[in-house]
């Protein structure tokens, strides 16, 4: 509002040589002031949708039982999983005319992060695309506290629920539990997940290590140092006493296993 000062200003020094152009702009700068004066106290209209709730939520939607239960079977068979395992999340747009229990589907897409596009075909609500979010029950562990960086978990430190992994089944791996190493602060209650959780370090390096070498039914045992820290199943280089360097994986602590 600057420049409307500097109009009134103008105005008030009554300059001939400025006058119709500066009161030309007073004038505009005078009807901009009393528009918003007499707009001060009136709200805005609610956008179309929100019937007045400033929250803007949208009740989801869920598809007939029949339905829902065969979409939920098809991306079972998919994940090779339980179908009881398998949640849906439904988009919050439902469509005009939902889809009857009998309407045929295909699954449209990779499944990546549990999103999935249903073509369906439907002899009563007709042809249309839904979008459908998927996941599976996992059991995870997770920090009954918060965590400090570098704490080696004991077993009063994890604790266990059930979550929804959205997306296919994670792949089998080594439990989190005790001795595991955090890498960051944990707050409590978050999941236990690598990288922000590491297996224990087995194989630590410069230190003497036994190394396990085995053929057929023949098992050697040999002396070394570790070249490397390694921890469960991970690569780790060592030493013999004769100077021969080899390659294992960390199995056990101080312990490497040669096939």
């Amino acid at each position: 509002m600057g420049w409307c000062a500097d109009a009134g200003a103008m105005v008030r020094s009554r300059t001939r040589t400025r006058g119709p152009a500066w009161r030309r702009r007073f004038l505009g700068c005078a009807a901009l002031l009393l528009a918003w004066a007499d707009g001060g106290s009136a709200q805005l209209a609610p956008a179309p949708g929100m019937d007045g709730d400033a929250s803007g939520a949208v009740d989801a939607w869920t598809p007939a039982p029949g339905f829902e239960r065969r979409v939920r079977s098809a991306i079972a068979q998919r994940w090779d999983v339980d179908p009881e395992a398998v949640r849906l999340e439904w988009g919050a747009a439902a469509p005009g005319t939902p889809p009857t229990d009998d309407a045929a589907f295909e699954l449209v897409g990779t499944g990546a992060g549990g999103h999935w596009w249903l073509s369906v075909r439907d002899p009563v609500s007709g042809a249309m695309r839904l979008r459908v979010r998927a996941g599976v029950e996992v059991m995870e562990a997770v920090a009954a506290r918060r965590l400090e960086r570098g704490v080696a978990l004991t077993e009063a430190d994890v604790a266990h629920t059930v979550t929804v992994h959205w997306g296919a089944p994670p792949r089998e791996g080594a439990p989190v539990g005790a001795g595991w190493v955090t890498r960051r602060v944990i707050a409590a209650g978050e999941a236990l997940r690598p990288p922000a959780v590491a297996p224990p370090v087995l194989v630590n390096a410069g230190e003497p290590v036994q190394v396990v070498a085995r053929r057929g039914n023949v098992e050697l045992t040999l002396r070394a140092r570790a070249a490397n820290s390694a921890a469960a199943g991970e690569r780790v280089t060592v030493r013999t006493e004769a100077g021969r360097r080899l390659q294992g994986v960390a199995v056990a602590r101080g312990v490497v296993r040669i096939d």
